[in-house]
């Protein structure tokens, strides 16, 4: 055998008996030290750890669990995320887990409640690749071939100068042509495709090793069932907002392939007559509002909070829908539109106006005949020629309220307000002003 030959040989050799050593290596580590090889396919985890990066990690108790550490557990969806803890809860037995990657700007959607999650120790650049490529079709051949040749060159026939050297190549052959063995067994045995079956239970159970590979995450969330409905028309707003929150609106956002969705929000638009957009706390002139965020009411469904039948005041307006979910993905925006019509209120009638001991406040009592209470009263008065601007009353006030009118001759009257829309006006209440100060009502 020419030296060129013999190199190779050896080559082969010694490449059968390293990989047969790490394979059994692992093995022992994951039977046990219930070590489990983690597979980063994406890079929310970067920069610690970059996609194709190898994680080794181990199996700990709730109760070790910190906020900081890096865990990888199973979602309800089946699914294995690995991310890091950023706040830990008791819950029962175990702990709730909130993780957020390293390169996503919010937590992901999931809570994680455990009694044990395994804790990356450490991460090896690049190892992961080799580890996809190995389990892969290829790999396996590739590992096929080379038990074969290490089977041949460690236990065929040897010409009559080899047979010099047969004692020394004895101690080299036979123990890496069975590691080389060992090294296919075990990648076999990743992948669950081999037919040992103690080999493959070790290596695919979670509780001692297993390698996972999660796929990359490209499914956007669906945003369903908008509430109002689209093109919807109600007498009030409570009548067509969510059934399940009054005075709100309300969307269902589903990931169900996905990583889960991370966050819902709403832009609300009054389109009839001055355009106008909700910023959160009140309606402010043109579209320039941020979308507003909305919170999980139960399930899938997600609600706005702040609306009041006051804001929502007759007219047409406009919902756009959006989400995403913790790999970054977007949903296609969901628009709808809808009216609230509601009808004017009862009109208040005025029964007394009396000064207070001759000075300037004097008391108005007034009655009301609509159903339950409006939002508010209003008090509209002039005089000397000139009209202020009106004074609000809560809704429950229904009579004796004291108000200031500057020793000015004037008349007075209200309107009731239900979701923006006012009444007629009331009967008025005439206050002559300095000499006498009478206050009645006609």
């Amino acid at each position: 055998m020419t030296r060129v030959a013999g190199w190779g040989r050896e080559a082969v050799l010694w490449t059968g008996g390293v990989l047969g050593a790490l394979c059994l290596a692992g093995f022992v580590a994951g039977w046990l030290f219930h070590v489990t090889p983690l597979v980063f396919v994406s890079g929310s985890m970067s920069p610690s750890y970059e996609a194709g990066a190898l994680g080794v990690a181990r199996e700990v108790p709730a109760a070790d669990i910190s906020v900081g550490d890096v865990v990888s557990v199973v979602g309800a969806q089946g699914h294995r995320v690995t991310h890091r803890v950023v706040a830990a809860v008791p819950s029962g037995d175990g702990v709730a887990l909130t993780l957020q990657g390293d390169t996503n700007n919010v937590p992901d959607a999931e809570t994680y409640v455990v009694d044990a999650a395994d804790r990356v120790a450490f991460g090896i650049p690049y190892a992961g690749r080799v580890l996809s490529a190995a389990s892969s079709p290829a790999g396996l051949l590739a590992a096929g071939l080379l038990v074969a040749a290490a089977a041949l060159l460690g236990f065929g026939h040897r010409d009559g100068g080899a047979r010099r050297r047969t004692t020394r190549r004895r101690r080299l052959v036979v123990p890496a042509g069975l590691a080389s063995v060992l090294a296919v067994g075990g990648v076999v045995g990743v992948t669950g495709g081999g037919p040992w079956a103690f080999t493959s239970a070790v290596w695919t159970d979670t509780a001692t090793a297993t390698a996972t590979i999660t796929t990359p995450d490209t499914t956007p969330p669906v945003l369903t069932s908008p509430a109002p409905s689209n093109g919807a028309t109600g007498t009030s707003w409570a009548a067509i907002s969510c059934s399940s929150s009054a005075n709100q609106v309300c969307v269902n956002a589903t990931d169900t392939a996905g990583s889960g969705v991370s966050a819902v929000a709403v832009k609300l638009v009054r389109t009839s007559g001055t355009v106008q957009c909700w910023d959160g706390s009140a309606f402010v002139n043109g579209t320039a509002c941020a979308a507003q965020p909305m919170t999980v009411v139960s399930g899938a469904q997600y609600r706005s909070s702040g609306l009041t039948a006051a804001l929502m005041v007759n007219g047409t307006y406009q919902t756009t829908y959006s989400a995403s979910d913790v790999a970054g993905n977007t949903a296609t925006p969901l628009v709808t539109t809808f009216t609230v019509a509601v009808p004017a209120p009862a009109t208040p009638v005025i029964t007394g106006c009396t000064t207070i001991n001759g000075s300037n406040p004097y008391n108005l009592t007034w009655t009301w005949s609509g159903s339950g209470n409006p939002d508010s009263f209003k008090l509209y008065y002039g005089g000397g020629g000139s009209f202020r601007s009106p004074t609000t009353f809560a809704g429950t006030a229904r009579s004796g309220q004291t108000q200031p009118i500057n020793n000015e001759a004037g008349t007075f009257r209200l309107v009731a307000v239900t979701g923006g829309v006012e009444s007629t006006l009331s009967n008025a209440a005439n206050y002559s002003g300095n000499g006498n100060k009478n206050c009645s009502v006609s």
